[in-house]
């Protein structure tokens, strides 16, 4: 009896976060730490938990069956749950690269169906060792490539603001509708077949590798060609500051300009502030691109140094000049991202 059980957990949850850290080690950047996979498996938890009592109400309330409410309203719910996990960690600027997102949209989704089915698991103990092979390689990677391509359309859609200049950020939730109704649809089709379970477990598993890998192909390619324009950029505003000149561009302009309304030693302030950030900005570039080839080498105490450093000015210039600092810097969403990655890369050593 013991045996049986373990096997039906197994079958339940292991699948899909074997394919989890399957595609984790496709991911030539190295982006996801076990601590990072760890929460957004929690979130996705979250995400059941929530779904759960939701799901037991509207049963309770509309005149449907549990199978009409699986095969026609529960795709609704529960990818719009999903959905505002993934909203919100576009929003707090978690994501980064399309690589990020169909990671981190899998790995949510896969913490979703953990805790599913463990529910299902705890509930229904009496059925066999079939129907949890089709939760845990059907169900499981079906929330799990739904989500991803919800995140991966998204970022498509966001694609131009996180790249753009932060100070002129506008997030959007329309970024987020073509790939929730995408995910509601496969979603949908994914429960139309209960009475051939076998047939949707097949087709899950078949789809989600091959969207997914493909996803990965695009993306790789896609970050490479972005951060290697980045970086060039980032390298001559640093070596133009480095020489004691403004950058020849729009921003450098308007800095210049609120620097000079301020006294010397703040001007100058301004100005190491832009350098480090630059600087800053082209190690994470730098490594990035590293990892790609092979392996990173950095100097973990440099950028430490860098680091502090700036927050020692930051503290200098006072908070109303650093926010209004912020506005007028060239740095995008995806630069502020590409240094917490760098932060938490170093922080790990």
């Amino acid at each position: 009896m013991l045996i049986d059980q373990a096997l039906h957990w197994g079958l339940a949850l292991v699948p899909v976060l074997i394919l989890l850290l399957i595609f984790v080690s496709f991911d030539a950047f190295k982006l996801m730490s076990l601590k990072e996979i760890a929460a957004l498996l929690a979130l996705g938890g979250l995400g059941a938990i929530i779904s759960y009592p939701v799901s037991g109400r509207l049963l309770d309330v509309l005149p449907i069956g549990f199978s009409n409410y699986s095969r026609f309203y529960a795709p609704w719910i529960e990818e719009a749950i999903k959905a505002a996990i993934i909203i919100g960690l576009f929003r707090y600027n978690k994501i980064g690269f399309k690589l990020d997102a169909v990671i981190t949209g899998f790995a949510v989704g896969a913490g979703f169906s953990v805790i599913e089915n463990i529910i299902y698991l705890i509930r229904m103990p009496e059925y066999g060792a079939s129907t949890w092979l089709v939760r845990g390689l059907g169900t499981a990677v079906m929330h799990g490539t739904t989500l991803a391509i919800l995140a991966t359309i998204a970022h498509e859609f966001a694609e131009r603001e996180t790249r753009g200049k932060a100070g002129d950020f506008d997030f959007n939730l329309w970024w987020f509708v073509p790939g929730y109704l995408i995910a509601v649809a496969l979603h949908t089709l994914f429960n139309q077949f209960p009475g051939q379970p076998l047939l949707a477990m097949l087709g899950a598993s078949l789809f989600a590798p091959i969207a997914i890998l493909a996803i990965f192909q695009f993306g790789t390619a896609e970050a490479q060609k972005w951060l290697e324009i980045e970086y060039a950029e980032h390298r001559a505003q640093f070596e133009a500051l480095q020489a004691g000149r403004w950058p020849d561009s729009d921003s450098g302009r308007r800095v210049a300009s609120f620097a000079a309304r301020l006294n010397d030693q703040a001007a100058a302030n301004v100005r190491r502030f832009w350098e480090l950030q630059a600087w800053l900005v082209l190690q994470a570039e730098e490594t990035l691109l590293e990892e790609v080839a092979g392996e990173a080498n950095y100097d973990p105490d440099a950028i430490r140094k860098a680091f502090g450093e700036r927050e020692m000015i930051e503290g200098d210039l006072g908070r109303v000049i650093v926010r209004a600092l912020d506005g007028l810097l060239p740095f995008s969403k995806n630069d502020y991202w590409e240094l917490s990655e760098l932060r938490q890369r170093i922080d790990s050593d």
